[in-house]
């Protein structure tokens, strides 16, 4: 469920194919530049009702990163 709406915002923020998107994905190869995954941050804390600390939006460098730190975070709520 994570991944497929983490996959969903990267795709409509960058506008990629969804299918192009795996977990082992890097945000580099995508294209994607700070601000870029600023506002991919900003629209899955919106969605998740969660909020990443600005060491762990730093550590952001594939997909699965991403998805990790929302499942980690869903969890402790």
């Amino acid at each position: 469920m994570v991944l497929e709406k983490v996959t969903t915002f990267i795709s409509e923020q960058l506008n990629i194919d969804e299918d192009s998107i795996t977990e082992d994905t890097l945000f580099e190869e995508l294209g994607a530049d700070e601000l870029d995954i600023a506002e991919l941050v900003m629209a899955v804390e919106g969605e998740f009702e969660i909020e990443l600390s600005e060491d762990e939006v730093n550590s952001l460098f594939k997909v699965s990163d991403l998805t990790q730190i929302v499942e980690t975070a869903i969890s402790l709520r």
